[in-house]
């Protein structure tokens, strides 16, 4: 395969690639093929099922016990293909919230960020539409369930996808 760059050859190696298209710092791709330039340094990953793994994304981040981040606010927000002016609307607050949101000026309210989560699991038109009625649900209860609670203060974690659950997945969806 040739470089798109500058036209060199590129080697093709089988590893882990941080996936920071997604807009998330903290997702791995684990063991894919990666085509690497040696004389530009670009890197053109292998990536199959993207609706696949989008839709894994925001079921972890849906199920997480801390607040949303704002990479992982803006990352649902597009998810549900909403506008920030749309999103502001369905949350009652002002669209420069959402924007100190999700440049990480400012903190989501706990009651932002629940109501947040149950819009989009409701969402009929989010990635989380894909998902049995039991999945959303069980999320719904654990989000509900940290209104009673409180949020934690965990850091955030690695979320790691594994090729075998991709192929496992799409077969799952083909019989």
């Amino acid at each position: 395969m040739k470089c798109p760059n500058c036209g060199n050859e590129m080697k093709s190696k089988i590893r882990d690639y941080e996936y920071v298209e997604s807009g998330l710092k903290n997702v791995v791709l684990k063991g894919i093929t990666v085509h690497e330039c040696k004389h530009c340094g670009e890197m053109l990953p292998e990536i199959s099922n993207v609706k696949q793994i989008h839709k894994w994304i925001a079921e972890y981040l849906l199920s997480k016990g801390a607040p949303l981040t704002g990479e992982e606010f803006r990352f649902l927000r597009k998810a549900m293909g909403k506008s920030a002016k749309e999103t502001a609307l369905s949350l009652a607050v002002n669209p420069v919230s959402i924007s100190r949101w999700e440049n990480n000026k400012e903190k989501i309210g706990p009651q932002s960020d629940r109501l947040f989560r149950v819009a989009f699991i409701l969402d009929t038109n989010s990635i989380a539409a894909l998902s049995p009625a039991t999945i959303l649900l069980k999320h719904a209860r654990e989000i509900l369930q940290c209104a009673v609670s409180g949020h934690k203060k965990l850091k955030s974690e690695k979320i790691v996808i594994t090729p075998q659950k991709v192929r496992q997945e799409h077969a799952d969806a083909h019989d």
